[in-house]
């Protein structure tokens, strides 16, 4: 169930926060059996998700599934950002003589490519589904720390995320941390 808030963490709604997600998740279900899925998991879950739309959120558009003593889970998004994924990665590999040495270095290179405000929106729902549809394993994941935040977010890319990129044409990113700016691709070469 879908509750609209003035603020969560900070992050505050601007403009017509309810016609900019109705908006996105009527596109959404016109592109894609999975996120009309997700959407209707979430819609219909008795389980409630106070929402924050705003041009305030930036890329920290994510979802939070409510633990200990909250009731609701949190959702905020922007829908005026794209988020820039690295995709198509390969080794180049370059030698140059220093003297009588050679050295070589090997670096990743990759393209970017945006994904669209609404397949933001659409993975943190991802997120939301999973959540309602399977709170145990969900908790236990979350509260493991990194590895279980992983495989949480490895589950989202393969079952959601994907699947959606695919029905709109989009290039899918091969791992979460795939994205300009992560620790994993900060040194990436962006081609």
């Amino acid at each position: 169930m879908f509750n609209f808030v003035d603020e969560i963490y900070g992050f505050r709604n601007s403009g017509d926060p309810k016609a900019a997600f109705e908006k996105a998740l009527q596109s959404l279900s016109s592109k894609s059996t999975r996120a009309t899925e997700i959407i209707a998991t979430v819609r219909t879950s008795q389980h409630v998700v106070d929402i924050v739309v705003g041009s305030s959120v930036g890329q920290d558009s994510a979802f939070r599934g409510a633990m200990g003593d909250e009731k609701n889970s949190k959702l905020i998004w922007d829908p005026s950002v794209s988020f820039p994924i690295l995709v198509d990665p390969k080794q180049i590999t370059t030698s140059r003589k220093m003297g009588a040495k050679t050295l070589t270095t090997t670096k990743t290179a990759a393209t970017l490519a945006p994904l669209p405000a609404e397949i933001v929106l659409i993975h943190e729902l991802g997120h939301a589904a999973q959540y309602m549809g399977e709170l145990a394993t969900y908790k236990t994941l979350f509260a493991s720390g990194t590895t279980g935040i992983a495989q949480i977010e490895a589950d989202n890319l393969t079952r959601n995320e994907w699947p959606i990129c695919d029905d709109y044409s989009l290039a899918r990113r091969s791992s979460y941390l795939h994205y300009k700016g992560s620790n994993e691709t900060a040194k990436w070469t962006i081609q």
